[in-house]
């Protein structure tokens, strides 16, 4: 995460994916799902070109959310991240939708390029990754490799799944996925009328920190609470500015009075959300006094807010978004 090691940014090859359900479809539907689009396909992306020249059977999926826009097209991938924080390796809502597929586990830690060259994969969607031209060239001497368009690390599910829909040759079917869980978004927005251009903050904690990670609008996990209807603090926008082309930064608690927001979300890794909250300096942080913090210390809260995709988005937001909506309840009351 921001500013520490954590999901997102541990190390330079951090490659993070996740698989959940089909948004409400029957599996079967979607796998029967027909290509839309001639073969070979020409995919463009920030390396260049990628070529395509069958639809692929057989693909590895690198970096977050590859895995549920696969599934979501009917697709389920030979190869992806393991998830430690979960018994089987794999995130709980990906799990359900493997049926007997056992795709293979991968270290988080760096790319295993000869455990994907073993899989004799026939492409390789590599989006939400930060991989560099020279791992682009590796990976797509393996298996034709589509990369981010956006930056790394900074793709969001729309991209992800636009991309993915192209890898496939479903790029209509794409559309209406993508479509399916913005109208989903909207749906919990009109829901929650109360959290409608309320400001908010997210951030990470981790043991020891006298800082908090703070995303900026670039990442997905903003700009996907932005879409609720949500506004990013004023100071976070400040800090965009001066940080271009970064997912976030970090501000240390001396510092967070000058942050003004309604709604403070953070996730925490095992141990560190009492070690924050015995903190001075936080206790008497606004939103933390008037009931608009929401900490996110489960990893099944966590890997949903922090992975928005077309299939997380129908399966977690509306648990999240409720907890939003009651926060706000609470920071509207009068103080004592």
């Amino acid at each position: 995460m921001v500013g520490q090691k954590s999901p997102v940014d541990r190390g330079r090859r951090l490659l993070v994916v996740s698989a959940l359900m089909t948004l409400g479809l029957p599996r079967a539907l979607c796998a029967t799902s027909s290509v839309e689009t001639a073969f070979p396909a020409t995919i463009s992306h920030v390396f260049g070109d990628t070529i395509i020249s069958a639809p692929p059977k057989r693909i590895v999926t690198l970096g977050w959310g590859g895995e549920d826009a696969l599934i979501a097209l009917g697709t389920i991938p030979i190869g992806m991240p393991r998830y430690d924080q979960f018994e089987s390796g794999i995130l709980p809502w990906v799990e359900r939708e493997l049926g007997e597929a056992k795709p293979v586990l991968f270290s988080q830690s760096e790319i295993d390029f000869e455990g994907i060259a073993v899989l004799k994969p026939d492409a390789i969607l590599a989006v939400r990754t930060n991989i560099d031209i020279n791992d682009w060239r590796r990976l797509n001497s393996i298996a034709p490799t589509v990369a981010y368009r956006s930056g790394p690390l900074q793709a969001d599910w729309q991209e992800i799944t636009q991309l993915a829909g192209l890898c496939l040759g479903k790029p209509d079917l794409a559309k209406t996925r993508i479509q399916q869980a913005k109208s989903r978004l909207q749906e919990l927005s009109a829901a929650h009328p109360n959290i409608s251009g309320k400001t908010f903050v997210f951030g990470s904690y981790f043991p020891g920190s006298s800082s908090l990670g703070v995303y900026l609008p670039a990442d997905l996990r903003v700009s996907t609470l932005m879409d609720l209807g949500l506004q990013i603090s004023p100071q976070v926008e400040a800090l965009a500015e001066s940080n271009s082309g970064k997912i976030g930064t970090s501000v240390s608690l001396e510092q967070l009075d000058n942050v003004e927001t309604d709604l403070l979300i953070v996730w925490f890794p095992p141990g560190a959300k009492g070690e924050l909250e015995r903190q001075s300096l936080f206790q008497s942080y606004a939103p933390v006094r008037k009931g608009g913090f929401i900490a996110l210390d489960d990893p099944i809260s966590m890997w949903v807010t922090s992975n928005p995709s077309v299939l997380s988005i129908p399966y977690g937001f509306p648990d999240f978004v409720s907890r939003l909506s009651k926060a706000i309840v609470l920071t509207e009351q009068p103080t004592p």
